[in-house]
């Protein structure tokens, strides 16, 4: 039997940059997990949950995080070394769960062994480096994914479907608060936010950020923006941020985020106001509600039932799978990150030098493709 024949009835063969990057049966994808963290280990749950897809390996750094990995999943290949594993494991693509400032590095590594690779955001920590990784996926002909999963919560999505519908009129403006008391030792969380630069907008406002673009489906033209961090704040740099962002078709959105607020109760409200009514979402991942002009109260959306982090992650995780499988649409690409992290980066800069900063002069000047 001739090889497309084959090919047809056992498997799929997928062509990127310079030749065969995976062979594998159609019910599964072999996915090297680097990075066994706090959530590196969710990943795991959620790998788990999604059909098709299969761990060909694990690595990290930490001997007890690979120690523990390896008593719960004795099947799993087991590697304190990110080339070992690459030139070991038989895997088609790679899910990269590790503190950003690695990740020039590793992405170097994984695009060269010509795999395609699915990164937790941020994808940098400076966004040169991140520029350079989506110029190596591009060089190489990979697909490079970022994990925005806060896109695929129900919410997030009915929004997006609200605004595009006009359902509620012309969005004209919005107003976005998240104000929580974040302690950021727990031992469920990573750690090296509380010594980074700017912890608050490239680890928690990057979502946010890019909600905003998503949900409204259009880029920001310009951002005044202010970073501070209080006298109170367990973080090492600027816990607050404050945003006045300008986007296309004149719609402009207050922002307001803190790690470091005054009560522990986490207080979200995302308010959307249109020519014919308001769009609120109350909650951080539901309580989405709507009502018109002469409406004397809001009226609740119906959302379909959602396990934050873990549905949304295996949503997107389902996306990634089958771009590289049979090539769909690549959601939440590198290139696409890269205008949300160039807004962060355009945020602190507008604070640092106390003026406005406009987004397509941002973007020329870092080598950013920016969509008018």
């Amino acid at each position: 039997m001739c090889r497309v024949a084959l090919c047809v009835l056992f498997g799929v063969y997928v062509f990127y940059g310079h030749g065969l990057i995976g062979e594998w049966t159609v019910s599964e994808l072999r996915i090297l997990l680097v990075g066994l963290g706090n959530r590196g280990r969710m990943w795991m749950s959620i790998v788990e949950r999604v059909a098709g897809v299969t761990l060909s390996g694990a690595v990290d750094v930490n001997p007890s995080a690979l120690a523990a990995f390896a008593a719960g999943h004795p099947d799993v290949p087991c590697f304190a070394d990110l080339s070992e594993a690459l030139a070991t494991a038989a895997s088609d693509a790679v899910l990269l769960v590790t503190p950003p400032g690695g990740h020039l590095a590793q992405a170097r590594q994984i695009f060269a062994a010509g795999l395609p690779l699915l990164a937790e955001k941020p994808l940098t920590l400076d966004l040169a480096e991140a520029v350079e990784i989506v110029a190596l996926a591009d060089g190489a002909g990979l697909p490079l994914m970022v994990g925005l999963n806060f896109r695929y919560l129900p919410v997030s999505q009915k929004i997006r479907e609200l605004v595009a519908a006009h359902a509620l009129g012309v969005p004209g403006f919005g107003q976005f608060t998240y104000q929580r008391n974040r302690d950021g030792r727990q031992p469920w969380l990573n750690k090296y936010p509380l010594t980074m630069h700017h912890p608050m907008m490239l680890e928690q406002s990057i979502h946010h950020l890019d909600l905003i673009r998503f949900c409204y489906g259009r880029e920001v033209d310009a951002v005044t923006c202010r970073t501070w961090n209080p006298s109170w704040s367990m973080y090492a740099h600027d816990s607050n941020v404050a945003c006045l962002l300008q986007l296309q078709q004149g719609i402009e959105v207050n922002y307001l985020g803190t790690w470091t607020g005054g009560w522990n109760e986490l207080c979200f409200e995302w308010r959307t106001d249109c020519t014919d009514g308001v769009i609120v979402q109350r909650e951080l991942f539901g309580g989405l509600a709507v009502a018109h002009t002469a409406d004397k109260a809001l009226t609740p959306v119906e959302l379909t039932p959602c396990e934050p982090f873990f549905e949304d992650s295996a949503a997107l995780l389902r996306d990634f799978v089958a771009h590289v499988r049979n090539g769909a649409p690549l959601a939440c690409s590198g290139a696409d990150h890269l205008l949300t992290l160039a807004l962060c980066f355009a945020a602190i800069e507008s604070s640092e030098r106390g003026r406005t900063v406009l987004m397509a002069d941002f973007c020329a000047r870092h080598g950013i493709a920016w969509r008018p």
